[in-house]
């Protein structure tokens, strides 16, 4: 959560993490985005994702859902079967393994882009395609790294009417500072140099 919070910091994103039913209604009406990650899921998260998602739908803002871990367990996959159900995300953002599941729920189209993560990011809404190259080796070697792109993707969603756009944006961003943030150093003060990199090029 910290890092994904500095690096939304670092592109001028005000963030907030909750994990709690019980605010998400007054939290909703003042987001402009919502991401829903199921890094650390447990039922309360998942009631609160699904009442997050419920309210940011009817109030017309985007949702993003980062679908972490959902080849490990029936658990987090018909969790995430319930919030596709309930919150309608513009965007899935996955790893090859994740988006293989999601799409065995849901296809790409118009009003839900897919975003697969990897040596090459492609992402699609059915329409159209992109694939973008680059970034570093070393993002997969630093834990939350696909934390922060679904939450760069929620902060573009927030900013652009269409996520395809939104998507494209934001990982083209991830890509560019991944790659400017490599050095003679080790993975701590890579970690560092991204967020500094974000900063430059957001």
């Amino acid at each position: 959560m910290e890092f994904t919070a500095n690096a939304l910091l670092a592109v001028g994103v005000r963030p907030l993490m909750s994990a709690a039913p019980n605010e998400m209604h007054d939290i909703a009406r003042v987001a402009d985005a919502l991401l829903i990650n199921i890094g650390t899921l447990n039922d309360e998260l998942i009631r609160a994702a699904i009442c997050a998602g419920e309210q940011m739908q009817a109030l017309g803002k985007p949702v993003v859902l980062d679908p972490v871990g959902i080849q490990v367990s029936a658990y987090r996959e018909q969790a995430v079967r319930d919030i596709i159900a309930h919150c309608a995300p513009c965007v899935i953002k996955g790893n090859v393994a994740e988006m293989a599941v999601v799409k065995t729920m849901v296809a790409p189209s118009k009003a839900c882009v897919f975003v697969t993560t990897g040596e090459t990011d492609l992402i699609t809404d059915g329409a159209r395609q992109e694939c973008l190259h680059g970034g570093s080796v070393l993002q997969t070697r630093v834990t939350a790294m696909g934390c922060v792109a679904g939450a760069l993707i929620a902060a573009y969603a927030a900013q652009e009417r269409d996520a395809f756009e939104a998507s494209v944006r934001a990982m083209t961003l991830m890509n560019r500072a991944g790659k400017e943030a490599e050095g003679d150093y080790g993975l701590g003060s890579y970690r560092m140099h991204f967020i500094d990199c974000l900063s430059h090029y957001a």
